[in-house]
């Protein structure tokens, strides 16, 4: 009776190990595996940050465009021609996907007999769909100063558009773009039509010069781990 109770004791003390040492391994591994995805989470996100910094050789924090096109009243106005439209500007990068930029623009208007030589200076908000690729689409609203070109009349009016960016060399860009304008004033001439508020479009190609960056990438480069061959140093916490 006693060799029993002890035969049946050890049993009992030999699941009871076995049971643990197998919950021991399997949170071992729960948690090796826990471990091994944080390192991955870490490798990802540390290699995402890395080449995003293509930005800066693509691109800059800086850019002056130059743009030449044609301009037209659209709306239902008769007669109407395409004039010469061009635009010089300064941009400046705010974020990878926003810039704000201010332009001189000067174009020309006409319809039936009427024709006429326009600027408008125009602040916009540019959104770029795809910063750290050489091709992207691009849009872009503001707001602008229309004014004739002997400045003696003049109107606010509002713009938004869309185009294409495609960098051929570092730091340099061409694009293709339409912009949409609808003025809130009528005072000028030759944007009366019917008494309501008036509205012309504008289609341009042009290039984007860009320019620094460099202390940025310098900046940027200091937040991700040294690579060295296959192993990231990860920061200490």
């Amino acid at each position: 009776m006693i060799l029993k109770t002890k035969w049946f004791v050890i049993s009992l003390l030999f699941i009871f190990i076995s049971s643990n040492l197998a919950f021991s391994q399997e949170d071992t591994r729960d948690y090796d595996k826990l471990e091994a995805q944080k390192l991955t989470d870490s490798v990802n996100y540390f290699n995402k940050k890395f080449n995003q910094l293509v930005i800066y050789d693509y691109r800059g924090t800086n850019v002056f465009e130059a743009s030449l096109g044609a301009s037209t009243l659209i709306g239902g106005v008769e007669d109407t021609s395409y004039g010469m439209f061009y635009k010089l500007g300064y941009k400046r990068l705010v974020t990878d996907h926003l810039l704000l930029g201010l332009s001189y623009n000067s174009y020309n208007l006409s319809y039936v007999d009427i024709e006429q030589d326009l600027v408008s200076f125009d602040f916009n908000i540019e959104f770029l769909a795809l910063p750290y690729d050489t091709f992207s689409p691009f849009l872009f609203g503001g707001f602008g100063y229309n004014t004739l070109n002997d400045f003696e009349t003049s109107a606010v009016k509002l713009q938004a558009g869309f185009g294409f960016e495609f960098i051929v060399a570092s730091k340099l860009g061409l694009k293709l773009f339409a912009e949409y304008n609808y003025s809130l004033d009528d005072e000028m001439d030759v944007l009366i039509n019917d008494l309501e508020d008036d509205s012309f479009l504008r289609l341009g190609f042009g290039i984007n010069l860009y320019f620094g960056g460099e202390n940025q990438k310098q900046k940027r480069l200091k937040t991700i781990p040294t690579k060295i061959k296959t192993n990231y140093i990860l920061p200490e916490e």
